[in-house]
């Protein structure tokens, strides 16, 4: 059966999946959630194009409980910089193991001496060592929303099991049409720490790589609400 091209049926074929519930991954890891929906709504790529709306990219995030959502999972740049962090930054945990967890703002310096801030082209983790670590805004961008069409179908799913694994499940809850990111109220987030930069960096702690360093990826994470307020139209379709 082919995709129904215009957002009424859209909306209606959403609704059936939700009704459906847990629904389980068609695909470990991140892409996972994507990959689950776009099987559902057989859609054969990422973005679709409706009658008087144009070409709309499909996203799809996993929500917590509490309503907060990983925006993206990426490693700064330069290419290696997170170790170089790691190696400048470590600590002991209490059991004894050598760790890098940091929440980062926008507002101020954390315990860690670590603070985040938007310039013209990218986010830059300001330190004060003055070690060289940013995002470039277009990779944010385009893991948080998209660089191919001004207009985004973001649709939220509740999980359960282990997240990013084969026994993972999307119950998709939620959907919204977004269109016109602002990039004032992105750096506002950024500055009133709506937004939250999490580094994640320890050792493994048992097995063949027991003690060697594991980059757990660097987590940028928002309240869903203010992340619909980031633009300029944005509305709930279910």
């Amino acid at each position: 059966m082919s995709f129904i091209q215009d957002l009424n049926g859209v909306v209606e074929k959403l609704r059936v999946i939700s009704n459906m519930g847990y629904i389980p991954t068609h695909r470990a890891n991140d892409t996972g959630i994507g990959k689950t929906l776009e099987d559902l709504l057989e859609i054969p790529e990422n973005n679709f194009r409706i009658p008087d709306i144009g070409v709309i990219e499909l996203k799809a995030k996993r929500i917590d409980s509490n309503s907060m959502l990983t925006l993206a999972t990426k490693s700064p740049e330069p290419k290696g910089i997170n170790r170089v962090l790691f190696d400048r930054y470590k600590y002991l945990d209490d059991k004894g193991h050598y760790n890098l967890h940091s929440t980062c703002y926008g507002s101020r310096y954390n315990p860690q001496s670590f603070k985040v801030e938007l310039d013209d082209n990218k986010l830059i983790l300001k330190n004060k060592c003055d070690i060289e670590c940013y995002w470039p805004l277009t990779m944010l961008l385009d893991d948080v929303l998209t660089s191919k069409s001004d207009k985004t179908l973001l649709v939220f799913a509740e999980t359960s099991g282990e997240r990013k694994t084969i026994n993972e499940g999307f119950h998709f809850i939620e959907a919204y049409l977004l269109s016109d990111l602002n990039k004032e109220k992105f750096q506002n987030a950024i500055e009133q720490d709506m937004l939250k930069v999490d580094i994640r960096i320890g050792v493994y702690r048992s097995g063949r790589n027991a003690g060697r360093y594991h980059d757990h990826g660097t987590g940028f994470r928002m309240n869903k609400r203010h992340f619909l307020q980031l633009f300029d139209n944005y509305e709930q379709v279910l």
